[in-house]
This record gives structure tokens, C-alpha cells and sequence, in this order.
């Protein structure tokens, strides 16, 4: 959600301006915010204003140089980019905010990846599966609809106990619903199986399926640590707050960098002060905080989704990529569409000194 320059139309409205891309936020403390640069970006989405949001990554298991990266159009559906950023695909969904996947729902006996998003046109759960080219089919056994006002947020987990796999929607007003999937009649259907609630709104999530937890950014209060399992407590703990150090409201997209045996990193959107926040998988213990600043390519102002892997994506990225959506994306000073930049994760682990 933007947070500055907004002109309210009505109590629940926002239109949110374009402004020129500032200088990234640098502290005086002990963890000072690292500038780094991204290694390449995607075709601006095809949509003018706020219109990219949050991305995911599909992992080709046939050949990880082919694994797409899986953006939001807010204005009108889904974008496919190659690791390169050229956008091989584009599908008119409706005005999804944001996206997720989970690989392994078996659906007509074949083993497949599932990719759901959060659909404001029909306040439902789009659900779509991938096919080995990399193209997106829609599976939805029916509409799922929502008993939110407004869906908004989006993450996927898959529990390690049951190999169910779940979506977690989050509400404008603050409300989180769990759905279940399951198939019907060579579709994929889904089930609500709990609801509760943050005290306001929130967005960015995902969970972290070794740990069975989930993590949900309440946008101008704290990141919350929620039990994934449905049959489990609604107590949630305080993981970093909008007024911690380096941290400034918006909270907004959150992911997971997976570095086996449990170990790892939660990495979330600052965006009021442009930067990511690096927080240990395991303590839950904040570390460092980067930004992505000019060079070559332009850095990222305003972000809103975010996404991570840790998987070998070949020679260029073999320890995997972090991806950033631009809130205002530029080339020779001249304002671009929206779209989403694309980091070696080697180069943020060299600067921030992690393992």
C-alpha cells in the first residue's frame, strides 16, 4: 500500500501518484542499510500506474535455466518472465494483487505446481497450474469465493504432516481466511478451514512449511509469526516492528530465502524507507537491511511484493535470485510501467555477511 502522495477519493478509496525515484535511506547506526544493485529486470508489466505487485518463482524441473518468474498485474492478471526478464506470457485473470505457488498437488494422478492469486475483480482465489512449458492453465473447480470484504494478500503452505496444501488469503480490513485445496472432478476446489484476524490491515505473508508457521505483515504495526496447521492456536508473536531499527511502515511483501536443514532468512519489505529487511529463519533475530539503488538498471522505490529462492538456477544464479517489484521503475529519467528487478542472491549474501 502506498503511503505517500495519496489523494483519498473516499474513506476506503486510494489512488495512489507516480513520483520521482529518490535516494534510498541510509542510517548512522551500527546496521547501516546496504545499497546493492540488481543484476536484471523484467519487461515493464503491460499496465500503467500501480500495477505490478508481488511475484513468485516456478522452478522447471526438467531444466532450472527455464523457470519463470510469476508476476501480478493488479490492473488485469497474471505475467510469465523467463530468468531473463522477457515476458513470455500474459493472461487477462482479473486485478490479482497477489500471487503464490506450491509444487507436488497431485491432480488426475500427475504431479503438478499449483499457482493461486488473490482476485479483487471477483473476490476469489484464482487457481491455475503450470505446464511444462511454462504456460498457465486455469483449474478452479468452481469460484472460490471469499467471506472477506476485499481480498487482498496471498501466501501457500504445504504441511509437511499431511502434504495438504493450503492458501492463506488476508482481507483489506485485516481479516485472514485458510482455505484448503483438494481435487474435484480433475479440478482443484477448496475449503474454508479457519478464519481469524489481525487488528488492522495487512498484506505480505508466507509461510514457512519446515517450521509449520506463517508470517504476516501487518502494514503500519509489526510482522506477526502465526501456527500454519488449521487445528492449531490464533496466537500470534511480535517478529519486528514498523518502529524497530531500519524499519519504517509500510510493511509490505515477505518471503523466505530456504537454506536447508531448517536454516535460512525471512526477508520483508520496508517500504516506507525503500529496503529489505534480512531476519534469521530460526531465532527470528534481526540482521541487516538492503536497498537497491541506480546503476545500470534502476533501483526500487516503493516496493511492494517480494519474492526469493534458494534453488540452483544454473551458471548466472546458482544460489538462487531475490525478486523486488519497482514501484517507480525508470530508464534515462524517463517513467516506465512497473516491474520487477531481479538480484543475484550471492551478492546480497557477500555484502550482508550471511552464511
Amino acid at each position: 500500500m502506498r503511503i505517500i502522495f495519496k489523494i483519498i477519493i473516499t474513506a476506503t478509496l486510494f489512488i495512489a501518484c507516480k513520483t520521482e525515484k529518490k535516494a534510498t535511506i541510509q542510517t548512522t547506526n551500527s546496521n547501516p542499510i546496504i545499497a546493492l544493485t540488481a543484476d536484471a529486470e523484467t519487461t515493464p508489466v503491460t499496465s500503467y500506474d500501480d500495477a505490478a505487485d508481488d511475484p513468485c518463482v516456478w522452478i522447471n524441473p526438467k531444466d532450472v535455466s527455464k523457470s519463470t518468474i510469476i508476476g501480478t498485474n493488479k490492473k488485469e492478471g497474471l505475467e510469465v518472465y523467463n530468468l531473463e526478464g522477457e515476458r513470455l506470457y500474459s493472461y487477462k485473470i482479473g486485478r490479482v494483487n497477489n500471487v503464490d505457488i506450491r509444487d507436488g498437488f497431485v491432480l488426475n494422478n500427475v504431479t503438478v505446481s499449483v499457482v493461486t492469486a488473490s482476485n479483487r475483480t471477483h473476490n476469489t482465489i484464482s487457481i491455475l497450474i503450470v505446464k511444462p512449458t511454462g504456460e498457465l492453465e486455469e483449474v478452479s473447480a468452481r469460484p472460490i469465493t471469499s467471506n472477506l470484504n476485499e481480498v487482498y494478500g496471498l501466501g501457500m503452505y504445504k504441511s509437511k504432516e499431511t502434504s495438504k496444501i493450503y492458501v492463506f488469503l488476508v482481507g483489506k480490513e485485516g481479516g485472514i481466511e485458510q482455505w484448503e485445496l483438494f481435487e474435484n472432478n480433475a479440478k482443484i476446489d477448496a475449503k474454508l478451514v479457519r478464519s481469524f484476524a489481525l487488528k488492522s490491515q495487512g498484506e505480505g505473508i508466507v509461510a514457512d512449511d519446515f517450521y509449520a508457521k506463517i508470517y504476516i505483515g501487518e502494514e503500519e504495526t509489526a510482522l506477526w509469526k502465526f501456527n500454519a496447521e488449521p487445528d492449531t492456536s490464533i496466537d500470534a508473536t511480535e517478529v519486528i516492528s514498523t518502529k524497530d531499527k531500519n524499519m519504517h511502515p509500510d510493511f509490505e511483501g515477505v518471503t523466505l530465502y530456504d537454506s536447508g536443514n531448517g536454516k535460512g532468512y525471512i526477508i520483508l519489505s520496508s517500504q516506507g524507507n525503500n529496503s529489505y529487511a534480512v531476519i534469521d529463519r530460526v531465532s527470528n533475530k534481526y540482521l541487516h537491511s538492503f536497498s537497491l539503488k541506480d546503476s545500470i538498471i534502476d533501483g526500487t522505490y516503493d516496493t511492494d511484493g517480494i519474492d526469493v529462492t534458494s534453488v540452483n538456477l544454473g551458471a548466472k544464479y546458482p544460489k538462487g535470485i531475490f525478486i523486488a517489484q519497482d514501484g517507480a521503475n525508470t530508464q534515462n529519467k524517463d517513467s516506465l510501467h512497473q516491474n520487477f528487478k531481479i538480484v543475484d542472491w550471492r551478492k546480497i549474501s557477500k555484502n550482508l555477511t550471511l552464511d
